[in-house]
């Protein structure tokens, strides 16, 4: 095994178990001790990989975006209308939504303290979701499924319409965690918002 592969290695088994610490106790609560314990390895050893806590919580991040993406990447060589499509991809990203609940990104008051520690990232991560959603629509376009006279900012509309749907969940909230009464809430909002919003895109 190179180098190369063998830091690799080591990396995904940290990113690995500060993934199951950060989702049980929440970023806040973590510390870099508990996770080289967990990997057993000196502290001064884990910092070699990750030099701060919010290095690795950027890693752990990063690998929860690539894994959404896959899904995305997988829905959009599917078979199915791109109505369903675009159903498909809200709902998965819901289910990431959730991971970043789990994992203390984006819960309680910590929330737009933490986002702002990683607003590259989110930044980035918001053009690909873009992305897929004009590729979505295209393909809607390109099958006479969506009407041809769509603005050029179809997408980024949707995608604003979903952001702030969780940033008003998130706010209402007020420094608490969210139960699943409010998390089916926000569910059921999230399709409701694509119904109307296919609706309203559809060939006449």
């Amino acid at each position: 095994m190179s180098q190369e592969d063998s830091i690799k290695e080591k990396e995904t088994i940290i990113i690995k178990a500060a993934r199951k610490r950060f989702a049980h106790y929440g970023f806040s609560k973590v510390t870099m001790d508990e996770i080289a314990g967990d990997v057993e390895m000196g502290k001064a050893s884990l910092y070699y990989y990750f030099p701060t806590k919010e290095d690795l919580f950027r890693a752990v991040i990063l690998q929860e975006q690539n894994e959404l993406k896959k899904n995305i990447e997988l829905i959009l060589e599917k078979p199915n209308c791109a109505s369903e499509k675009l159903q498909e991809f809200v709902e998965q990203r819901m289910k990431f939504f959730r991971i970043l609940l789990n994992l203390g990104t984006l819960s309680v008051h910590s929330y737009f303290d933490i986002k702002s520690l990683f607003k590259k990232l989110f930044f980035d991560f918001e053009e690909v979701e873009l992305n897929f959603i004009k590729k979505i629509i295209d393909e809607g376009k390109t099958k006479k499924e969506f009407s041809q006279d769509l603005p050029e900012d179809a997408a980024l509309i949707f995608l604003h319409i979903l952001q702030g749907l969780r940033c008003r969940v998130l706010r209402w909230t007020k420094g608490q965690s969210l139960d699943e009464d409010t998390h089916t809430k926000l569910q059921q909002e999230m399709k409701t918002a694509t119904d109307f919003f296919i609706y309203g895109i559809k060939s006449k």
